[in-house]
């Protein structure tokens, strides 16, 4: 679950003196910090190495942009589909109505099914709880929204990767947000356990950035999932981390004699996938939003892979908005089903001309988050099979990025 105590995950790139952009970031540096966002993460154990003790894992990050009280109240939502080998559910309905009004959950690819029902279980009981009636019920229907990334190179794609219900059901009890101490869990946590990220390491990472406005601020944030990246295309404040690394280590096997490459250079991973979800107290509409998912691509690119989006990597970005936007309310008298007279609401929007900043908090915190799943999972961990997966080394990019002077 999410937690109130310092843990080893919460050390970020900020940390290895790399602050990614120019914008402020939020009190947190997280998605927590837009109001009203909760969430619960789960991580549990896939396998146990008993003689040292290290553990594979598997989890589950569940995100309520309007918390529980209000889960139901739809936000405005845009898509992005950057490379398709992959699966978000519920963007069928986002496309043609442009808001979601359900859980959205990040977890690996053979738990999507398990999950989903999770979700299905969790707002019906809810429903229950709030006294809903059928019609009710039929006017805030919405679909789950649920992303997966493979653990595959660490849970070896087999049954036990799998969330059990019980699982996912105790992922569902522990909504918390930033006024109650919650955190984001990074790395190796939450549906980020058992990923990895330009062949270390990876998962979980968060970060937001604080946009202007007329007479107050807004916040957004970011939260992603890494899976996917080559050690040849990491690059970190411009510096091409990856192929200095690659460069050491070669040597380093030269003076050993040897021609075995590191684990995490050996070609363990290859493609994969990264999930992105972008949440903004904003006023943005969904075509907007659109866009402003579209430039997660930017920060991808930041980090490696150039933005190709490789075909066997599923790169899928998700941009919400929480303002007070009443989306679907109808009047008690209006029957379902028949024609009625059209019905009208107002609303606030952030005008075209003011939507840069906007890309720029994206990218900045899409870029930021990326890292921060990467230097989260810092510890590396131990695949199903046996095989230890090493995290980045961060001491030696720290030094590498003050020799570059990168340090800002």
């Amino acid at each position: 679950m999410a937690t109130t105590s310092k843990n080893q995950s919460s050390l970020g790139i900020r940390d290895l003196g790399y602050s990614p952009g120019v914008l402020s970031t939020g009190r947190a540096n997280s998605i927590l910090d837009v109001p009203g966002v909760h969430i619960s993460q789960l991580t549990v154990p896939t396998a146990e190495d008993l003689q040292n003790g290290s553990t594979a894992t598997k989890g589950i990050t569940v995100i309520l942009p309007r918390g529980p009280k209000d889960f139901h109240i739809p936000c405005h939502a845009g898509t992005f589909t950057f490379n398709g080998n992959g699966e978000l559910t519920g963007t069928n309905q986002i496309a043609d109505w442009g808001f979601t009004n359900m859980p959205i959950a990040f977890t690996n690819s053979l738990s999507l099914g398990g999950v989903f029902d999770g979700c299905w279980d969790w707002v019906q009981d809810r429903q229950d709880e709030m006294k809903m009636g059928d019609l009710m019920r039929s006017r805030t229907y919405g679909t789950p929204v649920v992303g997966e990334t493979a653990d595959w190179h660490v849970n070896c794609n087999t049954r036990r990767s799998r969330l059990s219900k019980e699982d996912v059901a105790k992922a569902f009890e522990g909504f918390r947000c930033l006024e109650d101490g919650a955190v984001v869990e990074q790395g190796q946590r939450g549906g980020g356990a058992g990923m990895t990220c330009h062949q270390f390491t990876g998962g979980t990472g968060t970060a937001s950035r604080i946009v202007k406005g007329t007479g107050k601020e807004y916040v957004l944030g970011a939260l992603c999932q890494t899976n996917y990246g080559h050690l040849v295309d990491l690059t970190i404040g411009g510096v091409p981390i990856g192929k200095i690394l690659m460069k050491e280590r070669e040597a380093a096997s030269q003076d050993k004699g040897s021609n075995t490459p590191d684990e995490a250079s050996a070609g363990r991973t290859k493609d994969g996938s990264i999930l992105v979800l972008l949440i903004t107290n904003a006023p943005l509409l969904p075509h907007q939003l659109q866009r402003v998912a579209r430039h997660a691509t930017a920060g991808l690119a930041c980090v490696g892979s150039r933005g190709i989006g490789r075909t066997f990597s599923g790169d899928i970005f998700l941009a919400l908005s929480t303002a007070d936007h009443p989306v679907e309310q109808l009047t008690p008298d209006v029957k379902m089903g028949q024609i009625n007279p059209t019905q009208t609401y107002e609303v606030e929007v952030v005008k075209n001309e003011c939507i840069d900043p906007y890309f720029i908090a994206c990218a900045e915190a899409t870029e930021e988050a990326i890292l921060n799943s990467m230097v989260g999972a810092r510890e590396g961990t131990l695949g199903m099979d046996g095989t230890k997966i090493g995290g980045l080394p961060v001491e030696r990019v720290k030094e590498l990025l003050e020799r570059y002077l990168v340090k800002v």
